[in-house]
């Protein structure tokens, strides 16, 4: 991913974080993007939900414990983001059902049989890599959200095989960048 995307995200996230007139504005942008990526993949209370890549102010993760109920563990490997994102979760009073971890979606360590649903950021750098470490590694029937750029933004972001997800179910968005959220279930190996 170009870093001046980054960048200008962390930006804004960095500012949302700490104002809440910011905050509640840029959360508006993402309301329907996680109601649609919700119904999609039928989170529901009884999920644990795993979000890579979470930045400064993690609203995807609060959003979608807010609409869905389920819990729900955010994590980002920017160490600079970690403790602006504990902190916006602390004053929301939402540390009971929202973990922040700093922690990269390729780390071995990571245990993502834990998660009924995994969901991959715009930002994910490498989204390749990064899908495909976690595709391998979660349980049979786990559900993966990954989103997709508009297509005139392709070049900005990390990149999948155009194929990797062709026959995905999707939702499409009317954001600014996020063009659609593809719906992967990985099945058992027969």
């Amino acid at each position: 991913m170009k870093n001046w995307i980054r960048h200008f995200t962390y930006k804004i996230e960095a500012r949302a974080a700490n104002a809440g007139w910011l905050y509640r504005l840029a959360r508006r942008y993402y309301t329907g993007v996680i109601e649609r990526e919700a119904a999609l993949a039928n989170i529901t209370a009884a999920d644990h939900v795993l979000c890579i890549g979470g930045g400064m102010c993690p609203f995807s993760a609060i959003l979608i414990h807010e609409i869905t109920g389920a819990r729900v563990t955010v994590i980002d490997n920017n160490h600079v983001c970690i403790p602006l994102a504990q902190q916006v979760v602390q004053r929301l009073g939402l540390e009971e059902s929202i973990r922040v971890v700093c922690a990269d979606g390729l780390n071995a360590d990571i245990d993502f049989s834990l998660y009924t649903v995994v969901h991959l950021a715009l930002q994910v750098s490498p989204m390749a890599a990064v899908f495909s470490q976690v595709e391998a590694r979660v349980a049979a029937g786990t559900r993966l959200l990954v989103r997709r750029p508009k297509k005139a933004l392709d070049a900005l972001y990390c990149t999948l095989s155009r194929h990797a997800l062709a026959h995905s179910p999707y939702t499409l968005h009317k954001s600014r960048n996020i063009g659609a959220t593809l719906l992967y279930t990985k099945f058992a190996h027969t």
